[in-house]
């Protein structure tokens, strides 16, 4: 049986074989370093590497627990360890999370982590991010995912690599107050900055043969207390639903994992097809910047040839809307399935002058030969259901 050194390595040169621009000599990561097993992991790995990489281990203190300061130091110590220099980063998750009422604490303290690491990466002027997801994490995620209820998006997972938006994950943690270190001293009218890649070089990788990396290498691994709390769901499909289905399956974990690769490939082919029917069935009409603090485009309209998008399949047509959407609020955070599924509905119907309200001050417009869809129109109040009205409201 191979050593997890000998896997890992295996892991790391099968990353570099997809990814060869981010492991090129001489380049500049910032690995996400919680001092956990995974993470004490990857980064040890890359301190025995051949590869010639310039690496900042980056710490996120979340300060949800009395002694997260002190854990902090320890970690700290750590990446000295291991011959690493250590950003640590306080951003207060508690202050974040009081701002988005309808979040868990793991939802918060994700996006403010992905945030704060973003801005690390900028400051250092790094090529990517890396963050020390397993197979294990890939497994939960697509569980995850079909409890919630998920399409093919869901069932991929995570990637191994993708573009870090910050605002993907989340309001700004300036925009709600929540500044200290994590800071982003953007100003509103500034230019954006560059954007950050995110890669997950273990993700084929278990989290056993992490644990049993740590051991072979003497390495002191930090345990964070709450990844035993079944408070949360993420815990409780590790520790009850995972173990019960490998009674069904033992390797149900790696099937899990595999089955994410297959969609993220099936995925990949389905958004080629949906780019160019996009381009022959679409036209976005620029009206100058937005007026929402909360959207980075500077098109508040899309106009769908009503023809040719009813003549699409449905599944085409649902990825196509939510592109629309995308483009419009620059991203899709918050927009659920339900009004998108209405909004077929309507277009569906085609009925001339009628108008779907969608989140976010979005109006779906019906015309003759037309879908519009325009920003600032009457936004859904969030107690109160999708409207349809059978006059288009005039901007």
């Amino acid at each position: 049986m191979a050593s997890a050194e000998a896997t890992v390595k295996r892991a790391l040169r099968a990353a570099t074989a997809r990814l060869p621009e981010l492991f090129a000599p001489g380049t500049r990561l910032v690995v996400g370093f919680s001092g956990g097993q995974d993470s004490s992991c990857l980064l040890h790995a890359l301190s025995r590497s051949r590869m010639p990489l310039e690496v900042v281990a980056a710490h996120v203190d979340h300060a949800l627990r009395p002694d997260s300061a002190e854990v902090a130091a320890r970690v700290k110590q750590a990446a000295a360890a291991m011959g690493f220099g250590c950003e640590v980063r306080r951003v207060d998750v508690a202050a974040y999370r009081r701002g988005l009422p309808a979040w868990s604490v793991q939802q918060a303290a994700r996006a403010a982590r992905y945030q704060v690491l973003a801005r690390v990466a900028q400051e250092h002027q790094a090529a990517a991010v890396l963050v020390a997801h397993t197979a294990d994490d890939q497994a939960e995620t697509v569980l995850l995912n079909l409890l919630r209820g998920s399409g093919l998006g869901g069932l991929a997972g995570m990637p191994l690599e993708e573009d870090l938006e910050p605002r993907r994950f989340g309001p700004p943690l300036a925009e709600l107050g929540v500044l200290g270190q994590a800071e982003d001293a953007q100003t509103e009218d500034g230019p954006r900055k560059p954007h950050v890649r995110l890669a997950r070089p273990l993700l084929r990788v278990s989290r056993a043969t992490t644990l049993a990396y740590c051991a072979e290498a003497g390495l002191t691994v930090i345990e964070d207390a709450s990844n035993q709390s079944r408070d949360f769901t993420r815990n409780r499909v590790r520790l009850d639903l995972l173990p019960t289905l490998e009674r069904y399956n033992p390797s149900i974990r790696e099937v899990l994992a595999r089955t994410a690769d297959l969609a993220a490939e099936d995925l990949a082919a389905l958004e080629a097809v949906v780019d160019g029917v996009y381009t022959s069935v679409a036209r976005t009409n620029p009206r100058g910047a937005s007026r929402a603090r909360s959207v980075r485009t500077d098109t508040v309209e899309v106009e769908f040839d009503l023809r040719l998008f009813q003549a699409q399949p449905r599944a085409l047509q649902r990825r196509l809307l939510r592109r629309g959407l995308q483009t419009l609020l620059g991203d899709l955070v918050d927009v659920r399935a339900a009004p998108i599924e209405d909004a077929l509905d309507v277009i569906r119907s085609a009925r001339p002058a009628s108008a779907y309200h969608l989140p976010h001050g979005v109006e779906l417009c019906i015309g003759s030969e037309t879908i519009l869809l325009r920003l600032y129109g009457k936004a859904r109040r969030p107690n109160r259901r999708n409207t349809r009205e059978n006059e288009v409201p005039q901007l």
